[in-house]
C-alpha cells in the first residue's frame, strides 16, 4: 500500500522540486533588480520584457537541474524539440488567434461587447506582441514540460490534464477580476495546451496557441487579458451580465470561452489518440 501511494505522489514530488529549482535559479535575477545595477521604468514594456525573459531563463535553468537528477530525461522527452518548431508555433498561433475571434464574434452578434477603433503606435504593438510571445513561452515552459511530462508519465491523460489545467489556473488567481468563471476557463485552458503537447510531442504548438489567443484578445480586440490591460487596435467594452461578456477579466470571464474550450477539448479527445509517455525510468519500475 505505502509503495502504491509513493508511486502516485512521486510526480508531485518531482514537481515541487521542479518549483524549487525554479526559485533557486531567479535568486540571481533578484539580487540584481534589488541592487538596481539597470535603473528600469516601472510600467514600462521594455521592464515587462526584462521581467519575462528572465522568468524564462530561470525555467531553462531549473530543467537543467532536473536533468541532472534523472539522467534518462532530456529535452526532447518533455516536448522542447526543434524539429517542426516554427511551423508547430505558427499553426497553434493560428488556431489561438481563431479561436479567440470566434469567442468574440458570438460575444458581438449577441450584443454582448462593443467594439470600437482604437490608437496604438508602431513601436507599442511590436513591442506587446514580442512581450506576448515571451509570456507565453515562460508559461508554456513552466506547465507543459516537466510538470506535464511527469503526471503524463504515471496518470490518465483526462487526470493529466485536469491537474496540469489547475495549476495554470492557480497563479492566475491574483489577476485583477479573477472569479470562478475565469477560474474554470483558464483550468480548460491550461488543459487544451496540455492536450496539443501531448498530442503533437512538440511544445511549440501550445506556445503558439497560448500567444495568438493573448495577441488577438489584448492587441487586436482590446480586451483585458487576464484582467491586464495592454494597447490594442480595437477597443472592447463589455456590455451587460459579466458571466457571459466576460466582464473586467476577458474573455476568459465569459461562459462563451467555457463553451468554446469544452467543445474543442472533448472534439480532440474523442477523435485523436495520445500516445502514452513511456521512459526508461518507468519500464525499469
Amino acid at each position: 500500500m505505502g509503495e502504491r501511494i509513493l508511486y502516485k505522489l512521486l510526480p508531485i514530488l518531482k514537481v515541487i522540486l521542479f518549483l524549487f529549482f525554479v526559485i533557486i535559479c531567479l535568486i540571481p535575477f533578484g539580487i540584481i533588480a534589488q541592487l538596481n545595477f539597470i535603473p528600469f521604468q516601472q510600467n514600462s514594456i521594455i521592464t515587462d520584457l526584462v521581467i519575462e525573459s528572465s522568468l524564462t531563463l530561470a525555467i531553462f535553468g531549473a530543467l537543467l537541474m532536473m536533468f541532472k537528477i534523472l539522467p534518462s530525461v532530456y529535452f526532447s522527452d518533455v516536448f522542447i524539440v526543434r524539429e517542426g518548431i516554427l511551423t508547430g508555433f505558427a499553426k497553434g498561433t493560428t488556431i489561438g488567434v481563431v479561436l479567440l475571434l470566434f469567442c468574440v464574434a458570438i460575444l458581438y452578434a449577441s450584443g454582448f461587447v462593443q467594439l470600437n477603433a482604437n490608437q496604438i503606435s508602431v513601436t507599442m504593438f511590436f513591442g506587446y506582441l514580442l512581450f506576448f510571445i515571451v509570456v507565453a513561452m515562460f508559461e508554456e515552459l513552466m506547465f507543459r514540460t516537466f510538470p506535464l511530462f511527469v503526471f503524463a508519465e504515471r496518470y490518465p491523460i483526462v487526470i493529466t490534464i485536469l491537474i496540469n489545467g489547475l495549476l495554470f489556473a492557480f497563479v492566475h488567481a491574483g489577476n485583477p477580476g479573477f472569479t470562478w468563471l475565469a477560474m474554470l476557463n483558464i483550468t480548460l485552458a491550461g488543459a487544451l495546451f496540455s492536450l496539443f503537447t501531448l498530442l503533437k510531442k512538440n511544445i511549440s504548438w501550445a506556445i503558439g496557441i497560448h500567444f495568438g489567443w493573448n495577441f488577438a484578445q489584448g492587441i487586436l480586440m482590446g480586451y483585458k487579458v487576464s484582467g491586464t490591460n495592454t494597447p490594442a487596435v480595437l477597443s472592447a467594452k463589455p456590455i451587460g451580465q459579466a458571466f457571459i461578456s466576460g466582464g473586467s477579466f476577458g474573455v476568459e470571464g465569459s461562459i462563451i470561452c467555457t463553451a468554446v474550450f469544452l467543445a474543442m477539448i472533448i472534439f480532440i479527445l474523442k477523435n485523436y489518440r495520445i500516445e502514452p509517455i513511456v521512459t526508461k525510468e518507468l519500464i525499469e519500475e
